[in-house]
Order: C-alpha cells, then structure tokens, then sequence
C-alpha cells in the first residue's frame, strides 16, 4: 500500500471525458467494453515497419492478431482499440486486418493525448509494450499486461496510484526480446488479470 501513495497520478476533465464520449458514439462504442491494445512504441514510430525487424520491443502482428482474437472471444461485448500515432498507422492496419473484426477499432489517427488519456481512465484494461502510454494507463489505475523487452521490469514497471493489476511479461534475465514472450503467456495473463468495469472508474 505504501507503494502506490508513491505511484504516479493522473487526472482527467470532464470536457476530455464529454469528447471521448462523442468520439465512442461515431464509432458505435458507446457503452461498450474496451480493451486498450498498443503494439507500437518510439522506435516504431522513428522507423516505420521496415525498422521492426531489429526493434526489441516488436511482438509479431500475427501474434498480436491472434491475442486480439483470443481476448474478443472471451467476452462478445467487448471491443478492441488499437492505440498509436498517425506514423504507426501501418502497423496497426495490418493487425487490424489479420483480427478480420468489426470489433475492432484502429484509432491511430484520432487518439490525442486529451482523448488517449480519457480513454485509458475509461477502457476495462490494456495490454501494451512497454512504451510511455503503458504508464499512463497504470498512472489512470487502467489494468494492465506489459511485455518487456532488454529492459528490467523491476526497474521500468508501471505503478498504480489505486492499487489497479499491472502484469508484467519477458525482460532480463530471461529474455531480451518482447518476440521471445509466447502468446500463451500473454493469454494466461489476461485471464489473470483483475478487469475494470465495462464503462470505467473516474480516478
């Protein structure tokens, strides 16, 4: 408990709660469970797809694809949005189009920060690399599986300022690349993991 009076805190407007709400409505979500999924990171966004071959933190789109597929299947309410910026848009397209789900949201171009982070205050969970909105999801006490790559866990976890699950998955000394995470270690944290309400918590 003392852990998390030290753990980052983040606060959301209601006007950035009011234009995630609108936002859900055109995308026909509105009211429906979320899960938060962010295969992309800097160095997706300094290279583009052709750079993910040596990047570190790259889990294949296959691989996400399937995980996606997976964790639809264990709720037929629940959606997926896949988090990025405009310059991941690629690599979110073609997770998208192996998923082949009408369930499936690629918001790549419409996540501003203001709206990303009322988002995370709201979606019943994530599952993301470790990269800076894994962070801010923990900070928004957003439930959440982080797949590490060369860097520690136990020095780069996400920490709750509500006590929300952070699951952490690869790193040293084990593995070095998110690539060497199986999905079926990805899946059993999932089913492990303590979800949000559908609709979500105000922090």
């Amino acid at each position: 408990m003392q852990e998390s009076t030290r753990a980052p805190r983040l606060y959301v407007n209601d006007s950035d709660r009011a234009d995630l709400e609108a936002w859900l409505h055109r995308r026909g979500a509105a009211g429906r469970p979320l899960v938060l999924v962010q295969p992309g990171n800097k160095r997706t966004l300094k290279r583009g797809r052709a750079g993910r071959l040596g990047d570190e933190k790259a889990w294949p789109d296959q691989r996400w694809a399937d995980l996606i597929h997976a964790v639809l299947a264990s709720d037929a309410d629940l959606l997926a949005v896949l988090c990025g910026v405009p310059a991941e848009r690629s690599v979110l397209r073609e997770i998208a189009r192996r998923v082949h789900s009408g369930r499936v949201i690629e918001a790549s171009a419409e996540l501003p920060l203001r709206r990303l982070l009322a988002l995370l205050e709201r979606a019943q969970a994530m599952i993301s690399v470790d990269t800076g909105p894994a962070h801010a999801a923990a900070a928004l006490g957003c439930p959440l599986i982080v797949l590490y790559g060369a860097a520690s866990p136990a020095q780069w976890l996400p920490r709750s300022p509500v006590g929300s699950a952070v699951i952490a998955l690869g790193g040293p000394p084990h593995r070095s690349r998110v690539a060497e995470i199986g999905l079926d270690e990805v899946l059993a944290a999932w089913a492990a993991l303590p979800l949000r309400g559908a609709t979500g918590t105000p922090v």
